[in-house]
């Protein structure tokens, strides 16, 4: 172990910050600030736990199979929630004395494929599977920190498709509606839970790729792309983000155009209007902007791409917006995502983030100023 990069302490001090995210996240609403910032930990915590734990494992084999166990319970719980989302149009009747009999055939269907990507995600714990996509997916497959992050990574990339595969729309387009589901933040109220769920994007991201265990800070920023910008890459970075907004108005404008023609289900505006309700006010526009743009870039871009590539990279950033979009905007997101991890491959993660947040917060001033149609 390397004394100048473990700081045990601090690693503990990681563990107990996660340990109680996880906790407080599933135990009900906050009642304060303090259980907000914890709360919104609740989704980054269980990924960056287990990712520090699979670093202090190397050179501690006999923590090797709790990760694994703890793995398994990530992706049978990813594998629960996609369950359950795939039953979401039948959420608001399912207290009546009798089970709604349209509901069974998602049930059954929702229950098999989320079953059947769980034990796909399991079987890469197989050497020989693993050595066979080693030909394919840039990992080492006997790196216990790989496979554990292999695992993972296969189930971000397949639950959240299994609700939009079984039902044919974005399970939050019935639960929105619900009135017995609490989506309705005000605009203080998501700006604050954006920032704090930034806060434990970064810091997980740090803590995934090895910070305080395997990895000094300056190599921690190395590992992720991330550098200080300069005004020539900071304005470069704008000018791509304004120039996609004006692509993805016409590719989306196509995509729109063919998902139509088949009669397949398109997004709604007027639903996608109400999902970022709580967003559409200048102040909490830039905050959702950098939140998404930084955050997502530096677990997506900064976190995957270099370990398994542009396509798979893609493919769970794309995946991870299965649960509020359809199949033309998880498409939309994936072409997008290639765009970004071009950029990052080209440049840095410094500058993909910026271009994704100029992109998202000229989409969010368009939706403010009621502009549809682009």
């Amino acid at each position: 172990m390397d004394t100048q990069r473990f700081h045990p302490y601090l690693v503990l001090l990681a563990l107990v910050a996660g340990a109680i995210a996880v906790v407080v996240g599933f135990s009900g609403n906050p009642q304060n600030d303090l259980g907000l910032f914890f709360s919104a930990g609740a989704e980054a915590a269980p990924i960056f736990l287990i990712a520090t734990l699979a670093f202090l494992a190397l050179d501690r084999p006999r923590l090797r199979p709790v990760v694994m166990v703890l793995t398994a319970l990530f992706v049978l719980g990813l594998a629960l929630v996609s369950w359950i989302f795939s039953i979401a149009p039948w959420f608001s009747v399912m207290d009546a004395s009798e089970f709604p009999i349209e509901a069974a055939v998602p049930l059954l269907a929702g229950f098999f494929l989320a079953s059947g990507a769980a034990v796909l995600c399991l079987l890469l714990y197989s050497m020989r599977l693993r050595r066979a996509l080693a030909r394919w997916v840039p990992i080492d497959p006997e790196n216990f920190v790989h496979t554990t992050a292999f695992v993972v990574v296969a189930a971000l990339a397949l639950m959240p498709l299994i609700p939009l595969l079984v039902i044919g729309h974005p399970p939050l387009v019935d639960l929105i509606g619900d009135p017995s589901m609490s989506f309705n933040l005000s605009p203080s109220e998501a700006a604050k839970t954006n920032l704090y769920g930034l806060v434990w994007t970064l810091g997980g991201a740090f803590l995934a790729v090895g910070l305080f265990v395997k990895r000094s800070l300056p190599e921690t920023l190395d590992r992720l792309g991330l550098v200080r910008p300069t005004l020539r890459s900071f304005l470069f970075a704008v000018a791509v983000g304004l120039g996609l907004v004006l692509v993805f108005g016409v590719v989306d404008h196509v995509i729109v155009a063919v998902w139509e023609y088949f009669g397949w289900y398109v997004t709604d505006e007027a639903y996608t209007e109400a999902l970022f309700s709580a967003y559409l006010t200048p102040v909490t526009a830039v905050v959702a902007a950098i939140v998404a743009g930084v955050g997502e870039e530096v677990a997506v871009r900064g976190v995957l791409q270099p370990r398994f590539g542009i396509l798979i990279s893609a493919l769970v950033f794309a995946s991870l917006h299965a649960y509020q979009y359809a199949w033309d905007g998880v498409l939309s997101v994936f072409l997008a995502g290639l765009v970004f991890a071009l950029l990052r491959a080209r440049t840095s993660t410094t500058v993909s983030a910026v271009t994704h947040a100029t992109y998202d917060l000229v989409l969010f001033s368009i939706m403010i100023m009621g502009i549809g149609g682009i």
